[in-house]
């Protein structure tokens, strides 16, 4: 509680009480004389402009139909909401602890006011119309004129403060309108880093799909999980998982390697070490640049083995810097020349940590080496199987989510979708439970950051030249069927979009939908206007993407409506936490 006396929220809830019983006592003395009815005026005045005051500092964080219910209602649910003060001290800034000393001052006039006009106390102010008689009257009415001073005073204070709070709420919203406004003159149109990734997470897809094979008896089943979170410089994180069986028991084991993509026309003749080139994830540019001797080479097998394009090495701000072993260019694997590619990676990465490497046709080198911290590193120890990302909605959302971290979740299924829809790992037609993650122990907003795309891989891929299942998930369905016909019946422009969409409303409403029920979806989607925990804005962004409503056509491949998806569903979605936590979401660069 006592940091709960320290916040704006208990300071205007106890202001609002205390304005409405001074208010109360007042009208019991107002036929008393005409002074008592201009000091009467004077108060409610002032008090009508405080109620305004706070009513349009919630109408900055909420629907204006729940502010207008706060201030209307000190009872009301919203006021208890351990987020709202937060947001209030986000949405105002440096200016939130003069604020709060400003709304005190409030609370000290109205206090002194209703101490001298005595009475009933504040507790029982629904008793007020009632308690006092004729003679009573007369006697409370002598007693306010002669704290005549005492209550000018503080009604001129109160004016005083009140000029002060709406000062500070339009310098806060001058700021805040000032930082809309440079998104909106600034639009960045879609990171070369999504470009990078959607074409090597394609790429060694296919090289995957070519030179996977598996000859070990014991191993029952692999799969393989790309993480949706990537690094700006186009690198991928993958975790090969694979089941043994031995007798009767059966084991788990995963590996988890970073994978980093190079074009095989341009190599290296001199290479930094792989260490180093990782230690930091921006060039210095304080140093000159070095003039680099290079050759050109088809011939894959006899090239070095370098780590990444001049020049493409970025920072990342939205995902934590992995570094893979220091010894991984010691020895690095043609993982292309064997028969049983899972034996190596096991045998190599686990026994002694080394890179490896698979070429792909379109000539794009992918550089496989182990995440070796112990900190970064997942293992088969901490996670279990994947869980479906459906099955979030299991968890009550107040008490295993905070709003920011449910926004941040849409966020990264945003990205994923532009950085993967037009590769294998996504299909056309998707929902929720093709996505899954890693339960761990540091709850759900923890093991979020673990959300990825998973595939089944044939233990004979090799041999048998067969795909990896996930081209099954491209394969005609009795629901893909279906979505096709509502695409036609119901005008859906986009089924990616929609599906995007789809999944942002069951996150923003915290609640499961079958995605096929186009009907169903839409009454939602209109309800979800009228209340959704995230507000207006979050809902704004979902109907775009049902309706792939962004100026630039359906169609995804082209480079205009991905810039516009980037621009209005992105950079709005990381401006909406940037006002819930007071900072940047790892903006991309």
């Amino acid at each position: 509680m006592a940091e709960l006396a320290l916040a704006i929220v208990p300071l205007c809830i106890g202001a609002i009480k205390g304005a409405d019983i001074v208010r109360k006592k007042l009208k019991i003395l107002r036929h008393h004389d005409k002074e008592m009815r201009r000091l009467r005026k004077k108060f409610t005045a002032q008090n009508d402009i405080f109620l305004d005051e706070c009513q349009l500092l919630l109408q900055e964080i909420l629907d204006p139909k729940e502010a207008e219910s706060l201030v209307e209602n000190t009872n009301h649910a919203g006021w208890s909401s351990p987020e709202l003060d937060e947001q209030i001290k986000s949405y105002l800034g440096r200016k939130y602890d003069k604020f709060k000393a400003t709304a005190e001052e409030i609370q000290g006039y109205i206090k002194t006011l209703n101490d001298s006009l005595g009475g009933t106390e504040a507790g029982d102010a629904s008793k007020a119309t009632l308690k006092l008689k004729a003679t009573e009257r007369l006697k409370e009415g002598i007693d306010v004129m002669l704290h005549k001073s005492t209550f000018e005073a503080s009604i001129s204070g109160f004016r005083d403060a009140n000029q002060e709070l709406k000062r500070l709420r339009k310098t806060a919203n001058k700021i805040q309108r000032s930082q809309s406004k440079l998104s909106v003159k600034r639009p960045r149109p879609l990171p070369p880093s999504y470009q990078r990734v959607t074409h090597h997470s394609k790429s060694f897809y296919d090289a995957l799909r070519k030179f996977w094979s598996c000859l070990q008896a014991k191993h029952t089943s692999h799969d393989v999980c790309l993480l949706l979170d990537s690094r700006n410089d186009g690198s991928l994180r993958v975790v090969v998982r694979y089941r043994t069986q031995s007798g009767f028991q059966t084991q788990d084991d995963l590996l988890d390697l970073l994978v980093q993509s190079q074009s095989l026309r341009l190599v290296h003749v001199t290479m930094p070490p792989l260490a180093a080139a990782w230690s930091s994830s921006a060039p210095d540019e304080s140093l000159p640049a070095k003039v680099r001797r290079v050759r050109f080479s088809d011939d894959c097998t006899n090239s070095t083995t370098p780590l990444s394009d001049a020049g493409t090495t970025t920072s990342s701000t939205s995902t934590t810097l992995v570094e893979p072993c220091a010894s991984a260019n010691a020895s690095e694997l043609n993982l292309c020349s064997g028969r049983d590619l899972c034996t190596q990676l096991c045998t190599q990465f686990q026994s002694a940590p080394c890179g490896g490497y698979l070429d792909s046709s379109d000539n794009l080198r992918h550089h496989i080496t182990p995440v070796c911290d112990p900190k970064e590193r997942f293992s088969s120890r901490s996670f279990g199987d994947p869980t479906p990302l459906d099955s979030i909605f299991k968890y009550p959302v107040e008490r295993s989510i905070s709003i920011s971290q449910q926004v941040r979740l849409a966020l990264n299924l945003v990205q994923g979708v532009l950085k993967f829809h037009s590769t294998p790992w996504l299909r056309p037609y998707w929902r929720l439970q093709d996505l899954s993650y890693f339960e761990g122990a540091d709850g759900l907003a923890g093991s979020l950051s673990t959300l990825h795309i998973g595939t089944e891989l044939s233990p004979e891929q090799h041999q048998q030249h067969e795909q990896p299942q996930c081209d099954a998930l491209m394969a005609d369905t009795p629901a893909v069927d279906d979505a096709l016909d509502a695409q036609l019946a119901y005008g859906i422009r986009n089924l990616t979009m929609h599906s995007l969409g789809v999944a942002l409303l069951q996150i923003g409403q915290w609640d499961p939908l079958r995605p096929d029920d186009i009907v169903e979806v839409r009454k939602v989607a209109d309800i979800a206007e009228r209340d959704s925990r995230l507000g207006p804005r979050y809902q704004k962004i979902t109907q775009q993407c049902l309706d792939c409503d962004f100026g630039f056509g359906k169609d995804l491949g082209q480079l205009e409506l991905q810039n516009a998806v980037y621009r209005d569903v992105v950079c709005e979605l990381e401006a909406l936490i940037w006002a819930l936590e007071g900072k940047m979401a790892g903006l991309d660069r």
